[in-house]
């Protein structure tokens, strides 16, 4: 499936630094040296999130950064708040507290900065919601306070990039994890988020996109650069030992989930696939976001709703799943997504039975894509039925050079050539 991602993505990072959005790419016969660079990067969520197992796509590209040679150093941001009760929420977990890890250099009523290690260091400010004029103000000079130089401005976080020009940056780049504007979270905020897409459409000089069709977000620009997500192999393929028994005293088959449980999966669907094979266990792992979703799933005797396991429990459920579902409900907002969870599934050999447009299209040879619950309920069948040795190697195989590793590391190769201009 790399083939057709990335621009005619291939593992050659030399290569596929040069690919834009015409689909051409032109070959790099000489790798330029350069200094290292340091980064700002601008967090989708907090680094005390990521410390307590929250695992997304920012948290990887921020761990391969840190192990780069290529970057000197960075001044990663929590996510800054849009609202005052995202701001409350920022000071009791960002500010007053401080991370088990790390020195406290400097702390206010309404910002932390934290010292990590040498190379990483962590912001917090409760204040985008009030100025964000201000809130990037004190940010330059925090950088300006750590001594960046030859800056890039690496963002995850679409509502602050209108107002980042002024932090005196070389290179902005802008990495588009789904369509903000689409997700029902951000329905109060959609004009000042298709204002700052607007602007990144116009000023970034480098655009990643999770998924191929948010390229057209971007109008397909030369600088818009499809890298899909990643996984942590040997995270997922080291066999692992179970503790908890909520998951272990189940009966078998199991068809599960793991997720959070919000507006985007189908609830109802699960519901009706748990009554219509009452002979499976439907496992979700995961916290439900409604009261109602939770009531629904929990009518049904062979559903088991297990809550929130960390990133570090996650290898543990998936492995012990027969068949892992994504279950998306048919929505403009999931053709803009690249779902982790299917490399997550594959990595550990798992069969998938996925949405057909949820971004699991491109592993098409190695999972089943079903429209509606009929698919969805033969589809668990087969693949029950199918599973074996051989495909559960070739499901692995499948995602095996889609490590986080591979991934930024293409990344940077489109940064440094983009510098040396």
């Amino acid at each position: 499936p790399r083939r057709d991602v990335g621009r005619e993505c291939t593992p050659s990072f030399a290569d596929s630094a040069d690919m834009g959005a015409t689909g051409k790419k032109d070959r790099i016969s000489v790798f330029v040296t350069m200094h290292p660079f340091d980064v700002i990067m601008l967090n989708m969520s907090s680094y005390a999130e990521w410390l307590h197992g929250v695992n997304n796509r920012n948290y990887h590209v921020l761990d391969e950064l840190v192990r780069s040679s290529d970057v000197r150093r960075i001044l990663a941001v929590d996510y800054p708040p849009l609202t005052f009760k995202r701001a409350l929420r920022n000071y009791k977990e960002n500010v007053l507290m401080s991370l088990p890890e790390g020195k406290v250099r400097y702390r206010s009523l309404t910002e932390r900065l934290t010292e990590i290690s040498d190379k990483l260091s962590v912001y917090s400010n409760c204040t985008f919601y009030k100025s964000p004029e201000r809130f990037m103000q004190r940010l330059k000079a925090v950088a300006e306070r750590l001594e960046l130089r030859d800056m890039v401005v690496w963002s995850f976080f679409p509502p602050a990039m209108k107002h980042t020009g002024s932090l005196g940056q070389r290179l902005t780049v802008f990495d588009a994890v789904d369509n903000w504007a689409e997700h029902s979270s951000y329905r109060q905020f959609v004009p000042m988020l298709k204002e700052n897409y607007a602007y990144i459409k116009e000023k970034a000089d480098i655009i990643f996109t999770v998924a191929d069709e948010l390229q057209k977000l971007f109008d397909n620009q030369p600088n818009v650069y499809w890298i899909p997500n990643g996984v942590d192999l040997a995270h997922y393929q080291t066999p692992r030992r179970l503790v908890n028994r909520d998951i272990a005293d189940i009966q078998r088959p199991i068809v599960g989930y793991i997720g959070i449980i919000q507006d985007r999966v189908d609830v109802d669907m699960i519901v009706d696939l748990a009554r219509m094979n009452p002979d499976k266990s439907f496992v979700m792992v995961g916290p439900v976001w409604s009261d109602r979703d939770k009531q629904r799933l929990e009518t049904r005797e062979n559903v088991h709703v297990l809550g929130y396991k960390s990133y570090d429990e996650a290898p543990a459920y998936i492995q012990q799943f027969d068949v892992a579902l994504i279950p998306h409900k048919v929505s403009t907002f999931i053709t803009s997504t690249n779902p982790m969870k299917v490399y997550e599934y594959l990595a550990c050999g798992k069969p998938v039975v996925a949405t057909r447009h949820s971004g699991a299209e491109m592993f098409q040879d190695a999972v089943y894509l079903a429209a509606d619950t009929a698919e969805f309920h033969s589809s668990i069948g087969r693949a029950l039925v199918e599973d074996s040795s051989d495909k559960q190697r070739m499901r692995r195989d499948a995602v095996r050079e889609y490590s986080w590793s591979a991934t930024v590391s293409q990344m940077l190769m489109i940064v440094k050539k983009k510098l040396t201009y």
